[in-house]
């Protein structure tokens, strides 16, 4: 189960508690540098956030940020650690959806959403810190700051373009397709050849929809090629064309 209680919970009418000054001091350099406060200086982010109704919640590994099937009223800041969000199937089966990780934000589907039904499921990956801004409080700022509704929308578009190359990947049935599509994407924005893993290799099967041990001997296989290098969570493309053609054959 989530930890429920909060480390702060701040409701209009306490602006001036020490302890939310202790907080945003901790925190406020990660909450400035996620994309909802893109274009905000620190000043405007201290004045907004006393301005809403939010929470600082303390998870630990495995806890449920949100349990399945469970409503979800909050857009939520990653302060420290790392979450999965994932889809709970009727089957009882997990589907990862994504990994959310220091500054990066999530819930926005959840928050915009008249058709949310409890599909999926938050749990933390390792102990976390997250700060969760009500839903009320989220739609009224939109309605204020233009800025902050341009940052929005840029999050939605980017969650669309990652939700569109995971159904790409999900379309190759071979796993060296799965591997060489979720490579290639990883590096094409930033155009280079090396990708540190947010994750461990079980997290990246799971992300990939196959198991464990056929990834490992495909990933392996990879490396014996030439293709690829891989140190630990580090992977090194060596030949792109090589890792391309797989895909075109």
């Amino acid at each position: 189960m989530s930890n429920l209680k909060p480390l702060w919970h701040r409701k209009n009418g306490f602006l001036n508690h020490s302890k939310w000054g202790v907080l945003m001091e901790m925190y406020l350099n990660v909450i400035q540098a996620c994309a909802l406060f893109e274009d905000k200086n620190k000043r405007d982010i201290e004045i907004m956030l006393k301005l809403t109704q939010h929470k600082v919640c303390k998870y630990k590994k495995n806890d449920f940020v949100i349990p399945p099937n469970a409503p979800f009223h909050y857009l939520g800041i990653v302060l420290q650690g790392s979450i999965e969000v994932r889809n709970n199937l009727e089957s009882g089966r997990l589907v990862n959806i994504t990994y959310k990780n220091k500054s990066e934000v999530f819930g926005c589907s959840f928050v915009f959403s008249k058709d949310y039904k409890g599909q999926f499921e938050i749990i933390a990956k390792e102990p976390c810190i997250l700060l969760l801004i009500d839903k009320k409080s989220v739609l009224e700022v939109l309605l204020k700051d233009s800025i902050i509704a341009s940052n929005i929308l840029d999050i939605f578009s980017n969650e669309i373009i990652n939700l569109n190359k995971k159904i790409v990947l999900f379309s190759y049935s071979l796993i060296q397709e799965k591997i060489a599509r979720f490579l290639l994407n990883n590096t094409e924005s930033d155009n280079t050849s090396t990708i540190e893993l947010p994750y461990s290799k079980k997290a990246l099967a799971e992300r990939l929809n196959v198991p464990r041990s056929n990834l490992s001997r495909e990933l392996k296989k990879l490396s014996m090629q030439g293709i690829i290098e891989i140190d630990h969570k580090t992977i090194r493309i060596l030949d792109k064309p090589q890792l391309e053609a797989i895909l075109s054959n």
